[in-house]
This record gives C-alpha cells, structure tokens and sequence, in this order.
C-alpha cells in the first residue's frame, strides 16, 4: 500500500439532498490484518498473500486530535 494517497469517499446522505464536499489534508492513519473475526491475532508475516475472494479482517485507526474527525 502507498504511503501517500488519494482516496474518495461516497456517502449516503440524509434525505437524498446531493452535497458536494471539497478538502485537503494529512491524517496519520494506521492499518492492521487479521487473521480472523475475533480480531485478537494481528498477522506479522510479510508480505501477506491472500488468495482471490478470501475474506480479509483489517483493523484502521485514525490517528487525530481533531474531535470532530471520524
């Protein structure tokens, strides 16, 4: 995965009013694979292969001092 990228986010919104969001910036965000849904043994081997169509449990954190982030 890149260190640095682009990501868009689609989103439902309330009462199907159309809304246009625009904004830049920098999030420390840190990801984690799984091994299974219990998320309690994180995967330490790398590279990790995955076969096609198989399930993947990633845990994503937000790293942030802004409370209004999610």
């Amino acid at each position: 995965m890149e260190n640095n990228s682009t990501l868009e986010v689609i989103y439902i919104t309330k009462n199907n009013i159309i809304q246009n969001t625009t904004a830049v910036g920098k999030y420390n965000v840190s990801m984690s694979f799984y091994d299974s849904d219990s998320f309690s043994k994180p995967v330490r081997q790398y590279p990790y292969y995955v076969d096609l169509n198989q399930t993947l449990f990633a845990q994503v954190s937000l790293h942030s001092t802004d409370p209004n982030l999610l």
